[in-house]
């Protein structure tokens, strides 16, 4: 029974692929490290032009709001009632920062890499300009953030544990696909546990708890979003948006 509900899945994630020309030249009968590294070869061909300052244009379309398309949603916002600091939702034009301003939170932290990314400025490209880790968020909240790992907790997002950072129950699974894009496209520079705190899935170097956050917190409209801009723009996608259960083919953990 179990071999058949494996089978099961297999053809219907051939099936969803079919319809996404861009992995016509991966193969999807792989598992584990395979699959990751067909995945790496596949991911690792993004634009070496695009920078820095083209994300900024770039989240008024991937971040913006499906319920206003005249602001971006905020990462890690949860309240648009209270401080501006907890803002989910803001004027795609009040970018800068200044107290209710949002700007561009590096998700995989840029000092956590190894090595860091390094400084960064409207210039810069490669891992520093990638889009994929890129996300709008109010510039308090990204300074409270800082370059915390992440972390398991409940709620909204803020601080948690010894110095850790949880990022929201909205926004858990959105991370949580971030951090396995960044693995995967960048290996061990971008290892998950340099960003984030728990125990290691089994043998392999993926966190529990971005296993367990993918499952929980599956892709939405808004996150389902950004692969169709970013494949024209940047030149790649986040295998993990398109298909969160490749995630459990490559690390196991719960299925998503």
């Amino acid at each position: 029974m179990k071999k058949l509900f494996t089978l099961f899945l297999l053809v219907n994630l051939q099936t969803f692929y079919a319809q996404q020309p861009y992995y016509n030249d991966v193969d999807l009968t792989l598992t584990g490290q395979d699959l990751y590294f067909a995945l790496q070869q596949k991911i690792e061909n993004a634009s070496n032009s695009f920078n820095y300052g083209d994300t900024k244009e770039s989240m008024k379309i991937t971040d913006e709001d499906p319920a206003n398309n005249n602001n971006v949603l905020l990462l890690y916002g949860y309240d648009d009632t209270g401080s501006c600091t907890t803002d989910r939702s803001r004027d795609k034009n009040d970018f800068g920062g200044g107290t209710c301003q949002y700007n561009r939170e590096h998700t995989f932290a840029r000092s956590n890499a190894n090595p860091p990314m390094g400084d960064v400025n409207n210039s810069s490209t490669g891992i520093l300009a990638d889009a994929h880790n890129i996300r709008p968020s109010d510039q308090q909240m990204n300074g409270n953030r800082d370059n915390k790992k992440f972390a398991a907790g409940s709620g909204n997002a803020g601080p948690v544990g010894s110095g850790n950072w949880y990022p929201g129950d909205e926004w858990k699974g959105d991370v949580a696909r971030i951090m396995m894009y960044m693995y995967t496209r960048y290996g061990d520079r971008c290892l998950p546990s340099l960003n984030g705190a728990g125990a290691l899935q089994g043998a392999t170097d993926m966190l529990q708890v971005y296993l367990q956050w993918n499952a929980e917190d599956p892709v939405n409209n808004f996150e389902d979003q950004r692969n169709p801009h970013l494949e024209t723009a940047y030149g790649n996608r986040n295998p993990f948006i398109d298909n969160p259960y490749l995630a459990t083919l490559i690390w196991g953990g719960p299925m998503a």
